[in-house]
């Protein structure tokens, strides 16, 4: 079969049981002198404009910033997750209104540019971007365990049950202390998100929680996702992957979104485009070629690694990866066809919820 390429005529792809259907959009407009023309839509698992928005007032235009308008396009963009960041640093603690504000500050993003499709949109057009939900450390939520069902109605697709500290629900991979794993209110809340149709991010959980979420995706068929973290045996830090996480995500149909924070992708020094690209090939090794995506992580005060700046640098990735003998599907696969895939799950036999736990 022809691979899936950005051309002029493009097809429609359907990517979940409830009909959602992303296109393969036309190149974004003619690049510029010495820039690349993308031949590979990408769909983004983590993207923190909403963040810059809410907490940095940045224009919701976006016309400023590593995931700037302009990027995206150059970079060939055709879908993008927008993580509803509830920091654990907040002044007396995150609260669930706290997730209602950054909620409002991603619907102020796709309602400003035309670039964007509406949220929960079913159709696809070229030359304009998907856009996804996801919640970045979910401890608010332990006040009440059911507020996640409106969100997720909503059309969040992946929850983070901790970022930089522990909570209530679990342990963070930098959390300190003990790493004590998913507590009692963290599994019912993880098998509740399953349940109605979302999953669950270990991107920021420690070794413990990812542990302690195995058994409960399986037991609901869920995929493993981690949107934006790398390989630990390239890069030794808490928040990377190990092989053994790999090989599990992998195992269970999932992804790992591929981090360009230069500090993930390489310890010591400064990190390079190669050095990316090494990290992708060592998470294609170990988890598979269907089972590694893009979670840039732009926007989220990342220092990028150097020459992936932006999001108009992915044409460059590709690029690489092309020169390192990938395939055109093997790269779309990581581009995006990955992505969707898990973005589109949904359980094949929805639950009824039992009693509604407490929190703590």
């Amino acid at each position: 079969m022809a691979p899936l390429l950005l051309t002029a005529r493009f097809g429609a792809l359907l990517v979940s049981a409830a009909s959602l259907v992303v296109s393969l959009a036309s190149p974004r407009g003619a690049a510029a002198a010495g820039e690349e023309t993308p031949r590979f839509m990408v769909v983004d698992l983590h993207a923190d404009v909403p963040w810059q928005v809410h907490g940095k007032g940045r224009s919701p235009k976006l016309v400023e910033g590593q995931a700037r308008i302009e990027a995206l396009r150059k970079g060939g963009y055709g879908g993008v997750v927008l993580p509803i960041y509830i920091s654990d640093k907040i002044k007396g603690g995150p609260k669930i209104d706290d997730a209602e504000a950054i909620y409002r500050a991603a619907v102020s993003i796709v309602e400003a540019s035309a670039i964007f499709l509406p949220l929960g949109s079913r159709a696809a057009e070229p030359d304009r971007i998907s856009t996804f939900l996801a919640i970045e450390g979910a401890g608010a939520f332990a006040e009440d365990l059911t507020a996640i069902d409106r969100f997720i109605d909503r059309g969040v697709r992946l929850v983070s049950l901790a970022h930089a500290r522990n909570n209530k629900l679990a342990s963070a991979a930098t959390g300190g202390g003990a790493k004590f794993g998913l507590t009692d209110l963290g599994k019912a809340f993880a098998a509740r998100i399953y349940d109605k149709g979302a999953l669950v991010d270990v991107s920021h959980l420690s070794d413990a929680g990812f542990r302690d979420l195995v058994p409960i995706a399986e037991a609901h068929g869920a995929p493993i996702v981690a949107t934006h973290s790398n390989a630990r045996a390239l890069c030794d830090v808490p928040r990377n992957l190990t092989d053994e996480q790999l090989r599990t995500i992998g195992r269970t149909g999932g992804v790992a979104g591929l981090n360009f924070h230069s500090p993930f992708v390489k310890a010591d020094g400064a990190a390079t485009l190669a050095d990316v690209v090494a990290q992708a090939e060592h998470m294609i090794a170990v988890a598979g070629i269907d089972h590694v995506a893009i979670g840039s992580d732009f926007d989220g005060d990342i220092k990028p690694a150097e020459g992936m700046d932006d999001a108009s640098h992915l044409p460059a990735l590709a690029r690489e990866l092309g020169k390192r003998g990938r395939k055109d599907d093997e790269i779309l696969k990581l581009f995006s066809l990955n992505a969707l895939r898990v973005l589109g799950w949904r359980p094949s036999k929805p639950k009824e919820s039992k009693d509604e736990p407490k929190a703590l």
